[in-house]
């Protein structure tokens, strides 16, 4: 009998020997594996993983490695298989919700974001932060914006507004939720031998889906005239970053602004960092000698970091005159994209810019123009514009051309409600 127990006692030994000798091994493969993913050499980390994975299939942070691994290499269906595998072991830790976020993020499932936010509340996920930051991610994305406003009701996360991303992501809701917008801009014209000049526009824009229709009343009284303008603009998008652009305006009495001013131009994303744009105008002037214009025009812009970068030229046809005209404009975004910087820089005489705007034959003068501006956030729901531009223009024709000094002076306001 003794020896019979003592043979038993061996056996258990010699079995727990070995399965430590297993776990063993399978931890230093493991810890194979986590080294070469610190390195970025993915491929391998994923096979070392795989091999002690198959040794020991009951490791659900082994599981959870491979998943993102798999999501590291851009490759997030794979990333999701490991993951299912893990909550299957109910591994269902602040690990594993950690890297189930971020890859359902990184995939762009944002409905199953939102719904893993769910299920990772009910299951006591601590990081509160960063639950936040998901919800604020996926409702923005699948246009649950109320949700997401509904959040901050709470006073355990309003703190959290105190969080820059945070604060940025709840601004971007609010700011989507409110789909009227209401523009209200002001601009002073003052030459060297003439009285200012002085234009006011009223505006507001609304939202509906995938259509942005504004309606604008412009105002100018310069050399001692008066026109009121009255303008239609319409943005529809037709596929993701690519839209389409219609405008028409009506002048009440076309001694500034043309009596008819109708605009086409189609908008479209080139690559991820570039976009451009085709298109043309048509403009009627009543009381000048030359009373149709013909504009083609385009744009190519480029995003690079915090920069962006555009290049518009205007193909100016009236009657038997061409011209052209170009204008480079230069964007330094801060933190929010309305806290911006603004350098505009053009050659030319365009009745496209409504600052230009008066009854002088455009392709007979030149101009030279520099304005800076200054855009920035008030609060959540408005901003503010201040622009300081200054003109060299052409005013004759003569055998002995002359040119005056321009100085521009200009505010705008924009509210969302």
């Amino acid at each position: 009998m003794k020896k019979k127990f003592q043979l038993i006692v061996f056996l258990i030994l010699l079995a727990s020997t070995g399965f430590l000798k297993a776990q063993t091994n399978v931890d230093s493969i493991f810890a194979v594996a986590i080294e070469k993913a610190h390195g970025g050499a993915y491929a391998a980390a994923i096979r070392e993983a795989k091999t002690a994975l198959s040794a020991d299939t009951a490791r659900g942070d082994i599981c959870v490695f491979l998943a993102n691994v798999y999501s590291w290499s851009q490759k997030n269906d794979s990333a999701l298989l490991f993951i299912d595998k893990a909550k299957k072991l109910n591994y269902l830790n602040e690990e594993f919700y950690d890297s189930y976020l971020n890859i359902l993020l990184r995939s762009g499932k944002y409905e199953e974001l939102e719904a893993a936010c769910e299920e990772a509340e009910k299951n006591n996920y601590g990081d509160t932060k960063n639950l936040l930051t998901k919800k604020l991610i996926a409702y923005a994305q699948t246009g649950a914006y109320d949700k997401g406003i509904s959040l901050f009701k709470d006073e355990k996360n309003k703190v959290y507004l105190q969080e820059k991303t945070i604060d940025e992501l709840y601004t971007s809701l609010l700011m989507k939720q409110r789909t009227n917008l209401l523009s209200v801009n002001y601009s002073l014209d003052m030459f060297d031998n003439n009285d200012p000049q002085h234009l006011f526009s009223l505006g507001n824009a609304m939202q509906f889906k995938n259509r942005n229709i504004g309606l604008n009343a412009n105002y100018a009284h310069r050399f001692g005239k008066n026109d009121v303008q009255i303008e239609l603009n319409d943005y529809s998008v037709i596929y993701k970053k690519n839209y389409l652009y219609f405008n028409y305006g009506y002048a009440l009495t076309g001694d500034l602004f043309p009596r008819h001013r109708t605009g086409l131009e189609y908008y479209f994303a080139i690559s991820k960092h570039w976009d451009g744009s085709l298109g043309g105008r048509y403009m009627f002037y009543p009381n000048a000698d030359n009373k149709n214009v013909v504009i083609f025009t385009g744009n190519v812009g480029h995003y690079f970091g915090n920069n962006w970068v555009s290049l518009r030229p205007f193909y100016v046809v009236q009657n038997n005159l061409q011209s052209l005209s170009v204008v480079f404009k230069y964007r330094l975004y801060g933190s929010d994209n309305r806290n911006f910087w603004g350098l505009e820089a053009g050659v030319g005489n365009s009745p496209d810019d409504i600052l230009t705007t008066s009854q002088s034959s455009f392709n007979e003068l030149m101009s030279y123009r520099i304005k800076l501006e200054k855009n920035f956030k008030v609060n959540r729901i408005s901003d503010v514009n201040i622009g300081l531009g200054y003109m060299y223009e052409q005013i004759n024709q003569n055998a002995t051309k002359q040119f005056r000094n321009r100085y521009l002076v200009e505010i705008g306001y924009k509210y969302r409600f």
